[in-house]
């Protein structure tokens, strides 16, 4: 399998290539970005490891995507402290384009996963701006919110977090629904009382402002990382496994044209199907507030396209 990394020379996209050449799931791993120098040092030093495991590790260029089965895009445009990540649309958004462009041109039929904040419009324009529009090979990155709402959980349950398991949708910001509903300890439901519900969806909007108020600044790369691999883990052994993966939606929910967060089956040709979950009366109340507040993001990415083709 040959997988490139857009914005390799980034946190991100160090840590997650890191962490695909260390599961082995790729035999080429191809690294790209404008930052020529930081590029070096990562590809060196990574390059090592994949030696070491028989993976070739490239320092490459658009040109040599070609071939790729899976590209990840993490590139985007430099910007200060944030509050939302939809903040990042207007700036990054023109960087987003512009390696669409090269992956349409180099390898259109790469499954693609975006992790370039925020990634709801963005998974939804890279899949607008597709010659096909076969939203199955377009996943945007957003199992980070549920690997934290597993996390918060299982420590309010005073139990290691690989015994909770649990489903976040909507948006990967703000208006993230956090699905209470499908907590389970040991695979049997479990409940939390509103307090500490409440802790709990209040915990990612703090830890979004303390990685954006750190000096130097850090964002979340081990942790998307991991989550990238299991996503590409999902691809490679064409496992079917269910993943909170943001997803083009074409009636699901009762929804269109938007992407958001939802437990995707997961296989060698990307997203397989989508799984509609009953929710509970307050998680059908957030799944509406979470859709009227990316609505407009979508409506800004479409209209852009129309005037960027």
């Amino acid at each position: 399998m040959k997988i490139s990394v857009i914005g390799a020379a980034g946190t991100l996209g160090s840590c997650t290539t890191y962490s695909l050449i260390i599961r082995r799931l790729a035999d080429e791993v191809v690294m790209i970005d404008q930052a020529e120098g930081p590029l070096k040092g990562h590809w060196m030093d990574l390059a090592t490891v994949g030696n070491a495991l028989d993976i070739k590790v490239i320092k490459g260029t658009y040109e040599d995507m070609a071939g790729s089965d899976i590209v990840v895009m993490v590139a985007s445009a430099p910007s200060g402290a944030i509050k939302s990540r939809s903040e990042l649309l207007p700036g990054s958004i023109p960087t987003v384009k512009a390696n669409v462009d090269k992956i349409n041109q180099y390898c259109p039929k790469a499954i693609v996963i975006t992790e370039t904040n925020p990634v709801d419009p963005f998974n939804y324009f890279t899949y607008l701006m597709s010659k096909d529009r076969d939203r199955r090979r377009y996943i945007g990155y957003s199992l980070n919110d549920t690997i934290r709402l597993k996390m918060w959980a299982a420590k309010a349950l005073g139990v290691k977090t690989s015994r909770v398991d649990g489903l976040v949708i909507g948006e990967h910001g703000n208006s993230q629904v956090m699905l209470f509903s499908s907590l389970k300890l040991d695979g049997k439901p479990v409940k939390l009382d509103e307090a500490t519900k409440q802790y709990i969806r209040e915990q990612p909007n703090i830890m979004l402002n303390d990685f954006e108020t750190l000096i130097p600044r850090r964002t979340a790369g081990w942790t998307s990382g991991m989550g990238t691999a299991i996503v590409v883990e999902a691809i490679k052994n064409n496992s079917q496994a269910v993943i909170p993966c943001n997803t083009v939606l074409e009636g699901e929910y009762g929804l269109r044209g938007l992407s958001m967060t939802v437990p995707a089956v997961v296989g060698k040709e990307g997203i397989k199907s989508v799984k509609v979950l009953e929710l509970a009366p307050d998680e059908k109340e957030g799944l509406k507030k979470t859709v009227e507040a990316i609505s407009p993001f979508m409506r800004y990415v479409e209209e852009y396209k129309s005037k960027n083709p």
